[in-house]
């Protein structure tokens, strides 16, 4: 279970785009990412379809919390899907939902959003999935900084050439945010094995204290898998733990990188 996030207070801005998450049909925002639209986006609880603050509710759960039929949210969608054609210019994120243990695949809810507008930007998981030429894009979780060593980026350039073919991916994408050691190392293995790097920035203005959360949670909405540099002796840090929390809700795969993993 996630630990509860703090909501912010003071001002917002408009300068993120509008968050899209599953709600059930009493409006309850207590959980998951619909916990987030309530705490960081102003939605409204007992307000489960629409746009209130900046979010945008699509129901999957109905008022006694049981999983609604696929063509019965698939209604939703459409309906989510004539209110971004009419959003011109306005950004919208939509959160990965109905793919939690017990409901649908990621395969089948990804197919509703198919043919959404440009700018209703899918989880990149989910753009994977209906577009498989797509790179994959891998969250690198590097808290030591251990990228920044010659040894460390010929391992991940070892991973990556293991796990392409397997991924059946065309690219890869590199994806950070959090600490600038973290961001530094990744950099510089992006450099090194000249890949794409994706900075993940915070916005304070917006979320406040919490920024730092947010750009993590973000950088999982952006990555179809995390990887973890880690050391297989030492205990799971908090932050490490706050991370693959978010990945494991997010659907990615998770895997760790550590020396000797090639002997």
């Amino acid at each position: 279970m996630n630990a509860p996030v703090a909501a912010r207070s003071g001002p917002r801005t408009i300068a993120e785009p509008v968050f899209v998450f599953g709600s059930n049909m009493l409006g309850e925002h207590v959980e998951g990412n619909a916990q987030i639209a309530a705490r960081f986006h102003q939605a409204a609880a007992g307000h489960w379809e629409g746009r209130t603050g900046n979010a945008y509710a699509i129901p999957y759960r109905d008022r006694q919390m049981k999983l609604m039929a696929l063509r019965d949210i698939g209604g939703h969608v459409e309906r989510f899907k004539a209110y971004a054609s009419a959003q011109r210019g306005q950004p919208l994120q939509v959160a990965r939902f109905a793919c939690e243990k017990g409901a649908y695949s990621d395969a089948e809810v990804a197919d509703l959003f198919r043919n959404a507008p440009p700018g209703a930007a899918l989880p990149a998981l989910w753009q994977r999935i209906l577009d498989p030429g797509k790179s994959v894009r891998i969250m690198i979780y590097d808290p030591a900084g251990r990228l920044l060593a010659a040894e460390w980026q010929a391992l991940l350039g070892r991973y990556l050439a293991v796990n392409l073919p397997l991924w059946g991916a065309s690219g890869v994408e590199l994806i950070s945010a959090g600490a600038a050691r973290n961001v530094v190392a990744v950099d510089a293995a992006a450099r090194h094995l000249q890949l794409k790097h994706r900075l993940i920035g915070e916005n304070p203005v917006y979320f406040g204290a919490q920024s730092p959360l947010a750009a993590e949670m973000k950088a999982v909405w952006s990555a179809t898998h995390l990887l973890s540099i880690t050391d297989p002796d030492q205990t799971a840090q908090p932050a490490h733990i706050r991370v693959l929390s978010y990945a494991t809700r997010g659907g990615l795969d998770c895997d760790d990188l550590y020396p000797g993993m090639y002997d």
